[in-house]
């Protein structure tokens, strides 16, 4: 199953399971430094835009990578390790760079709409980047400017962080009904 097929799954996934949740339901934490349900949709969605901006320029054909995303020896080594690190399987819990975290605030119950609408728009440029430009097109992690990743592997890191998160929404909720 390709990248764009599990991130339709997920969004089928996520409006079957939460999408009947009251605003209450979805903002109810475990506790005080949990997340919510609501908390870790909006986690996927700030962090997935991160990387909107590249994906725009690859798709418009404005992309041009840098010196150092040609050159960089560890490219390869990091993708792996994030993939590993994000997926679905947690094996270390860890803190979010700030830049991903989510809305400390209230969610809004239109967090689910805004989800599948963010989804579509992931989609389209999963699907508009050709299969030619993921192994050669190497962009910078919107969280470290020494960190660089194959198109590829950023595909990858995106999908699983996404099955990481929906597996820890499913948590949350069995909690509810407890």
């Amino acid at each position: 199953m390709d990248h764009s097929q599990k991130l339709e799954n997920i969004s089928s996934t996520i409006k079957a399971e939460f999408g009947t949740l009251n605003l209450s339901q979805l903002n109810w934490k475990a506790n005080p430094n949990a997340w919510s349900i609501g908390q870790c949709i909006d986690h996927i969605i700030v962090s997935n835009e991160q990387y909107f901006p590249a994906f725009e320029k690859i798709v418009t054909g404005k992309y041009k990578m840098t010196f150092w995303e040609k050159n960089n020896p560890l490219t390869s080594y990091t993708g792996k390790q994030m993939i590993k690190t994000l997926g679905p399987v947690v094996v270390k819990k860890f803190q979010s760079p700030k830049l991903f975290l989510p809305s400390q605030s209230s969610i809004k119950q239109s967090i689910i709409d805004n989800f599948i609408e963010h989804q579509n728009k992931l989609i389209k440029y999963f699907n508009s980047m050709s299969e030619n430009k993921f192994e050669k097109t190497i962009i910078t992690s919107p969280v470290a400017g020494l960190l660089t990743l194959k198109l590829s592997d950023v595909m990858a890191i995106i999908t699983v962080h996404e099955e990481r998160h929906l597996a820890q929404m499913k948590r949350v909720k069995s909690q509810l009904t407890e």
